[in-house]
């Protein structure tokens, strides 16, 4: 699922996570912390350290709300351990406050990426372009436990973002990497010590509650609660109106605290007020709604902004009282208190809290309700009925978490259950075990009511399809897009943007398959309807994933200049919207590869297969990973690395499930292996029987090398006969054409190599393809186009011709000084001399045999025949 921004259907509590809580009630002044928040602006970190109840979120939000400087506001909760989720509401933070400028590319970001290094240097880039002075303040950090998280964080904190100073609020330490900080005095650390309460400021805190201590009184009160800010409230609230009370009976203790927080907030409360604070505390945020859902009630809204204007207890979240939240020690004395007293009632609290989320689209919270309801079918109907998005998502982490707090028990008695333990499965890589899970689902469906099966079946199928794509059942993904567009079509006419989006990703899945089974035909049909469609639904991962298809079916069959279009438009996005290294961004750098190998750009081909390898991890997939491997054996087999290209090939054939059916791959595997032994000079026996799948020209090139190989020009020329097409397979056109060419050479029709050549080169130079040339670089073929150069001067395409030359000398150089022995090399610097091999032999004192056979194999390495074809080929190559 995707939207045009960060958190319109994924994080529904955008506009309460980003609201400053603010305060109601006029306040202490304390101008020596406001003085000392303005200093600390000076260094890029400054964290705000103490436990609850010291003032920390109150204190920082009236100084924000004071000062001139921009504020990004971000409340943390449990839910937030995970690193997009947390990095995506950073983001939505820094959005909400209006801090995202043009130009910025966290401003156009859609999605977290989950690659950690991309991840960290898109946000890094972000912070690092937003306005001087900003300030991100962190409420809650203490929330954040996740190693990942705080790995990040930390290594964001190495080199702190120039333009904005972040402001950590936490109730401990944070575990994160602030000693190199310290040192170098580059954070400002507020604790306890400095919140504490000072006499004047104590003061004026009773005076506020009406309360008038004499010096010695306040000393004691100050003494007691070490100017702890709740328990100076606390203590105040104790004596206002109980003149018959004394600071000696205020013990201070945690559970006197407690007690007495609860009775003063509950206090005088009508039976209704008491049981609405009691039974909302279960939320960790309120509103009306939700407060009405929960206590059956209908003046929500007035509670809470009644509760809110009486103490300081309850905190309005925004300038708009939408969202509000209990102090932590309140909502947990309530919590203790509501155990106590109705713990029948928890539960029930709990289911009404689940569906008023689920209704409102907030389902992580639902689901976090459900789950402390126990309520296990419900969380079954759920996930399959509104958490489907988020299995394929960013967030299936956290949704993950709880679904492991289903009881092992439980996750197959239900239809819906059953599901859920797919996605457990799904999530652990456990491919395998997914279709008996799914069966036994399908199964327990049948003795339900029918409409009661759609949800169920979308989401089995949706995970069924992940699963085989994964494993590379591609027969099973074909027939699974299939019966998942079928039940789509029933919903056609009422259309829908889930509809669409399951649509456009059932189209790119069938397209890949149909791909990767080598229906051609059917895949371009496929693939560009779902890259219309994702575009339509605001898919734009899913775009993208179907673009770097359509880049890979052109550059291995069709045209390489539309692939390179197609795919770099394709990979171009991915950067842009920080999705570099996401899964569905490996086709096109896996497509750029195969691009640059095309033209002879060996250093951008490396770099695109970096990319791709990183975005592969992030969730494997066997076909990519056959591409990933197979891309990698035809760049070693090109640049004359046949033993690597073995290896690469070794490893995309290994390690495969039972159920892997990628036939088209396997072909090309084949091509590339016989490539890789062709560029070791390993040709084998001569072949008897050829058998090519029809149409399928790449084949029939790898074929016609092989028998060219073994000078059979006969069976050579027949495969290429007759001359194929230009479009499609442009370069596997041009490679032909080059082997055409070679052959009338060859048979010493001259001039017709002359023009097949023009021919061959006029398409290599339109789609700028130069491999064919570097695997033919041999002598033959540089003295054809050195021959073409000398007749043709005025063909049009001369540059290209001399750019072609020189990458194939450059190629011949490199392969010759790594291929020559010592020895050979010393041999070599006697041919341009009129020594004989004797003479040469007593000049280097060793035998005149084994110089013969240095010789020869200086011939076999050079590509030539005689004593003056290696010295000017040497010449050539800078090697004399």
């Amino acid at each position: 699922m995707d939207s045009s921004r960060i958190g319109a259907a994924l994080l529904p509590l955008i506009p309460v996570k980003t609201a400053q809580p603010r305060v109601t009630r006029a306040g202490v002044d304390r101008q020596r912390l406001f003085e000392l928040l303005d200093a600390a602006m000076d260094t890029p970190v400054t964290l705000v350290s103490a436990g609850a109840g010291w003032g920390k979120t109150m204190l920082v939000s009236t100084w924000a709300r004071a000062g001139r400087k921009p504020v990004a506001w971000l409340n943390l909760d449990r839910h937030d351990n995970d690193p997009q989720t947390f990095w995506a509401y950073v983001v939505a933070a820094l959005r909400t406050a209006g801090l995202l400028t043009d130009g910025n590319p966290l401003a156009a970001l859609t999605s977290v990426p989950a690659d950690q290094r991309e991840r960290i240097r898109v946000i890094a880039d972000g912070l690092n372009r937003l306005p001087d002075r900003s300030v991100l303040i962190i409420d809650d950090f203490h929330e954040i436990d996740d190693t990942r998280v705080l790995a990040e964080m930390s290594d964001l904190l190495r080199y702190p973002p120039e333009p904005v100073r972040l402001l950590l609020i936490s109730r401990a330490r944070p575990a994160l990497g602030l000693h190199r900080l310290r040192v170098a005095g580059l954070i400002t650390e507020i604790r306890a010590g400095h919140l504490a309460f000072t006499e004047p400021e104590a003061a004026d805190l009773v005076s506020g509650h009406g309360v008038t201590l004499t010096a010695p009184d306040l000393a004691t009160l100050l003494g007691r609660t070490e100017g702890w800010a709740i328990g100076l409230h606390l203590g105040a609230g104790f004596l206002a109106g109980h003149h018959s009370r004394s600071v000696a009976e205020f013990a201070g203790d945690g559970r006197g605290i407690d007690e007495y927080l609860t009775e003063e907030v509950l206090a005088n409360r009508s039976r209704r007020q008491r049981r609405f604070l009691l039974q909302t505390s279960i939320c960790e945020r309120i509103c009306a709604g939700l407060a009405n859902a929960v206590t059956a009630g209908r003046d929500g809204q007035r509670m809470l902004e009644q509760f809110e204007h009486e103490n300081d207890f309850v905190i309005r979240l925004g300038d708009r009282p939408l969202w509000f939240r209990y102090h932590h020690l309140l909502r947990d004395a309530l919590g203790h208190r509501l155990q106590v007293e109705s713990p029948a009632m928890v539960t029930e609290l709990h289911r009404r809290a689940a569906r008023w989320h689920a209704a409102n689209d907030s389902v992580m919270e639902a689901l976090t309700h459900a789950v402390a309801a126990g309520d296990w079918t419900y969380i079954g109907r759920l996930v399959t009925g509104q958490a489907a998005p988020l299995v394929l998502s960013a967030h299936r982490s956290a949704l993950v978490r709880l679904l492991r707090q289903v009881p092992a028990d439980r996750l197959d008695s239900t239809a819906e259950l059953m599901i859920c333990a797919a996605v457990l499965l799904f999530h652990d890589g456990d491919y395998e075990a997914i279709p008996v899970r799914l069966d036994h689902a399908r199964r327990l469906l049948r003795r339900r009511p029918g409409d009661e099966h759609r949800p169920v079946e979308l989401m089995r199928l949706t995970l069924r399809l992940a699963a085989d794509r994964a494993v590379g059942d591609l027969p099973a993904v074909r027939a699974g897009c299939d019966e998942l567009l079928d039940l789509l079509a029933t919903d056609v006419a009422a259309g829908g943007a889930a509809v669409t989006q399951q649509r456009a990703i059932a189209l790119n899945n069938r397209g890949l398959a149909n791909l990767w089974s080598g229906d051609l035909d059917a895949a371009v049909r496929d693939l560009w309807a779902s890259a219309g469609a994702s575009r339509a639904a605001g898919l734009e991962l899913a775009e993208i994933n179907a673009d770097g298809h359509l880049g890979l079916l052109e550059v291995m069959c069709g045209s390489v200049a539309a692939a390179r279009q197609i795919a770099g438009d394709a990979r171009e996005r991915a950067i842009k919207r920080g999705w570099q290294h996401t899964v569905q961004s490996v086709a096109a750098h896996l497509a750029m590869v195969l691009v640059h190998l095309e033209r002879g750009e060996f250093a951008d081909a490396e770099q695109a297969l970096q990319d791709g390898m990183r975005a592969h991890h992030s969730e494997p997939e066997a076909a990519q990973r056959v591409v990933m491997f197979g891309a990698q054996a035809r760049l070693a087999a090109t640049r004359g690395e046949p033993a690597k290209a073995r290896v690469f090939l070794e490893a995309a054939r290994a390690d495969r499930s039972p159920r892997t059916r990628i036939p088209w791959l396997d072909r090309w595997l084949t091509m590339i292996e016989i490539e890789a032994d062709l560029a070791a000079g390993d040709i084998g026996a001569v072949p008897t029987g050829i058998t090519v799948a029809d149409g399928d020209l790449a084949q029939q090139v790898a074929q016609a090398r092989l028998a060219f190989a073994h000078k059979d020009f006969r069976r050579a020329g027949h495969l290429l006969d007759p001359r194929p097409a230009v479009l499609p397979y442009t370069a596997a056109t041009v490679e032909a054409g080059l082997i055409i060419a070679l052959i009338a050479d060859i048979r010493g029709l001259a001039g017709q190599a002359v023009d097949l050549l023009s021919d061959t080169l006029r398409l290599a130079e339109r789609e700028q393809i130069r491999r064919p040339f570097l695997v033919h670089a041999d002598g033959r073929l540089d003295d054809l186009l050195h021959r073409l150069q000398l007749l043709r001067p005025g063909d049009g395409h001369v540059t290209f011709l001399e750019e072609v030359r020189s990458a194939i000398r450059a190629t011949r150089k490199t392969a010759a000084t790594e291929v020559l022995s010592e020895r050979e090399a010393e041999v070599l610097l006697f041919l341009p001399t009129m020594l004989s091999s004797a003479e040469i032999a007593r000049e280097l004192g060793i035998s005149v045999n084994t110089v013969k056979a240095h010789i020869r194999a200086i011939y076999r390495k050079l590509g030539v025949a005689k004593r003056s074809e290696a010295v000017a080929r040497a010449r050539d190559l800078g090697l004399l």
